[in-house]
Formats: structure tokens, C-alpha cells, sequence
């Protein structure tokens, strides 16, 4: 029913669309086609990430996607506070739909919305409707969904932008505030200051469970703004919550990537272990595979979607690997801190080198890095951060737990 796509995305969120855009940018030729199973593309969405989790190259490139941009922030925790000179960009839905509206007014950029999907193999879409879309390679977008062989804990969020009648009075932003009372898991508040009167107030919880208790997270948000930035008249004029994975162990086989569909973003595991964030890894990977349809033009070597599903397969390969150490930290947050006392473990991280902090957020850290994050004064209890080491041995002890519950 379609004239053949070069790439079909299916899912317009963050990953679905940064690919899509980057892919169209640096092809001239190509052509993608969009599904997307709701009323709009690109959501109701806050990315934000360090400047310095991007390369350099790509930077110019990604001006059109950040909405604001800081020189430095804050972070607050009980036995430390830091001001880090690591500028700071957030983009959000409005500014990602800009980037791609240029391709989707030439036609380059075809979108089918409303459209839920049935099957997805690496050259074809079969609708719910019975629709075949075929095209050179499909890639898979649609977001997060569990898998039995990675454990995970999560990271929850519910946000307010307000707007005040008189200037809230932050000057930079605040990545964690820490000082809050420590309900059932690490919990911070993070702050954006859009304008003199215009700010984002988040509250940020790291917990076992995916359950979000939004409506009693909103309440701690209006105690926050009342006592903590002692604002009083104001608007709520967005809201917006969030649950992002945090893997704390992966034992998902090699080469079973090689061999499953293309997913990709968070679907796919494309995300930092630790803080969940997306966009960095959703950039690299949007580059990487705008890249892998440039070579095949230069080169004349055609590119299937069996072969993107390969190289895909190979990026997941290599991000389980690099991120070992990351699960590691994982494990003691989650399993070697008591629940209330998991701050100190990102009070004590915050006190480090500023280069290392900007290495771990850019995923790049080195073996002496790995080596300073771990020595010195551990934060949480030494046998039970032993007893966590091992990634083979929890696991097991979480594979046993499965089933004794069953």
C-alpha cells in the first residue's frame, strides 16, 4: 500500500526521530517512513544531558534540538555542596518535532499516526490492520518493555513547570538536591530554571518497584517549592512524569542480540545504566546509523535489514560489556546501601575529580577511574557490597528468588 521506504521507524519518541532526522540530513537520497502508535509524534517530553556527553562533531548539529543551555550547576547533599563548571542542555518534545519538520514538509519524511503494530521483522511491518509495509531495513522504537534476563530497579519522576508571579530566585540549575527526606529509596529534587519566572521542580526517587505514587509525589513538590524556595504564588503550567529502567544485571546471551529484531532507545537498552538517561545514547546511535547508510552508498554495498539487525546486534554487544563496571554501582546502591542511606553513595561520588564525574555521564571512564569511584572509605557496609560484587552470583540469588515466589 506504501511506495518502499529506505527505513521504516516504528515509534516517533526520542531515538525513533533523532535517527530519523540525522539519517535524512546526511543522506539526501533517502527516505524514512514514521509509525507511530499516537495522536503526534515526539510526545510530551524533557531529555536533558551534559554537553560533554557529546562529541564534539555532533554538537553544531544538535543546536536545533536544545531548548536551553546552562554553564554550570549545583548539586546539594547533606555533607556536601558543589558547583560543577559542566554545561548543562535540555531540549524537549516541541524542539525535536522542529528538527524533523523540514524533512516531513519535502516528503522525505512519510508519518502514519494512530498506527499500532502487529509484527516487526527486520525488512517488513505487518499492521494491526493486516497492512504489510515493506522497506530496506526496520528499526524499532517504541519504547521501554521488560525483559526476564535483565534486573532491573527504577528511577521515578514527577515534574511541574511553574510559573511565578515574581522571580523565583534560581540562578543555575540544581541536578540533585539531596537535603530532602530520604522516603524508601535515594530521592532528590532537581531544579530547572527556564527564566526569572518560569522553572521545572522534579522529584526524582530511586526504588525497587516501577510503581509511581504520582499524586503523593505531587504533594512533596508543592512542600519543596513552598519551603525550600520560598515561592508562594505560582502556576502549574506542565506536568510531566516518568519511570526509567536502572539495570543492576544483565544476563542477556551475546548472541541473542545478533539474533532478535532492531530495537533501539530504551526498547533496546540504549540508555545509561545508572542515571537512565536516553539522548546521549540515543544520538550515538542515530550518527552511527546514519553513518552505516553512507558507507553503503559510498561503497555500493547494499544494506538490508538482516545487516542492520547484525550491527545493531554488535552495539548491544559492546554497551553490555562497557557497562559492567555501571551495574556494579548499581547493585551496591540498590542491594549494599540501606534505602534511606543510598545518598551517600552519590554524596561521595559528587566529591570526585570533575573530569571523572564528566567521563562516567559520558560513559567513557577509564580503568583508573573505576579504580578511584571504588577506594577509599566505602559508603555502604563492605560485606554487603561484597556480597554484591559478583554479577554471575546475584544473578542466580535473583533467578532463585523468581522462582520460590512462583
Amino acid at each position: 500500500m506504501n511506495d518502499k521506504a529506505d527505513m521504516i521507524i516504528v515509534g516517533a519518541g526520542l531515538s525513533g526521530l533523532l535517527t530519523a532526522w540525522r539519517c535524512l540530513d546526511v543522506n539526501p537520497n533517502l527516505t524514512v517512513q514514521i509509525l507511530e502508535a499516537s495522536e503526534r509524534i515526539g510526545g510530551d517530553h524533557t531529555w536533558s544531558f551534559n554537553l560533554t556527553d557529546v562529541s564534539e562533531e555532533l554538537r553544531d548539529w544538535i543546536k536545533p534540538f536544545i531548548a536551553h543551555q546552562w554553564d554550570r550547576y549545583d548539586v546539594k547533599f547533606p555533607k556536601r555542596k558543589r558547583i560543577l563548571d559542566i554545561p548543562y542542555c535540555t531540549g524537549n518534545s516541541d524542539t525535536l518535532r522542529a528538527c524533523v519538520q523540514p524533512h516531513i514538509d519535502r516528503g522525505r519524511l512519510r508519518v502514519l499516526l494512530n498506527t499500532s503494530v502487529e509484527d516487526i521483522s527486520p525488512e517488513f511491518v505487518v499492521l494491526k490492520s493486516g497492512e504489510k509495509l515493506t522497506a530496506t531495513c526496520v528499526l524499532d522504537a517504541r519504547g521501554f518493555e521488560l525483559n526476564d534476563d535483565v534486573f532491573l530497579g527504577y528511577q521515578k519522576f514527577v515534574g511541574h513547570v511553574i510559573k511565578t508571579k515574581t522571580p523565583h530566585g534560581v540562578e543555575r540549575p540544581i541536578i540533585m538536591d539531596a537535603t530532602v527526606p530520604q522516603l524508601g529509596g535515594y530521592r532528590f529534587v532537581y531544579c530547572l530554571p527556564y527564566s526569572e519566572t518560569e522553572l521545572l521542580v522534579e522529584d526524582t526517587y530511586y526504588t525497587d518497584g516501577p510503581e509511581l505514587q504520582s499524586q503523593e509525589v505531587d504533594a512533596r513538590i508543592k512542600d519543596y517549592i513552598r519551603d525550600r524556595l520560598s515561592v508562594d504564588h505560582y502556576e502549574v503550567i506542565r506536568r510531566e512524569t516518568g519511570v526509567l529502567p536502572i539495570t543492576l544485571a544483565n544476563d542477556v546471551h551475546p548472541h541473542a542480540y545478533l539474533k532478535t529484531s532492531t530495537k533501539i532507545g530504551i526498547r533496546g537498552g540504549f540508555y545509561h545504566a545508572v542515571t537512565g538517561y536516553s539522548f546521549p545514547d540515543a544520538l550515538d546511535l542515530a550518527y552511527w546509523t546514519a553513518w552505516e547508510f553512507e558507507t553503503a552508498r559510498e561503497t555500493n554495498f547494499p544494506m538490508d535489514g538482516e545487516q542492520m539487525k547484525f550491527n545493531v546486534g554488535l552495539l548491544k554487544k559492546v554497551k553490555k560489556r562497557n557497562e559492567r563496571f555501571l551495574r556494579l554501582l548499581n547493585r551496591m546502591l540498590f542491594r549494599a546501601a540501606k534505602p534511606t542511606e543510598r545518598y551517600a553513595v552519590l554524596q561521595r561520588f559528587y566529591g570526585l575529580n570533575q573530569g571523572l564525574i564528566e567521563r562516567f555521564y559520558a560513559g567513557t571512564l577509564t580503568r583508573r577511574d573505576k579504580a578511584r569511584i571504588l577506594i577509599g572509605k566505602p559508603p555502604v557496609p563492605v560485606l554487603k557490597a561484597l556480597y554484591n560484587f559478583s554479577e554471575t552470583a546475584f544473578i542466580k540469588r535473583e533467578r532463585a528468588k523468581r522462582e520460590s515466589s512462583k
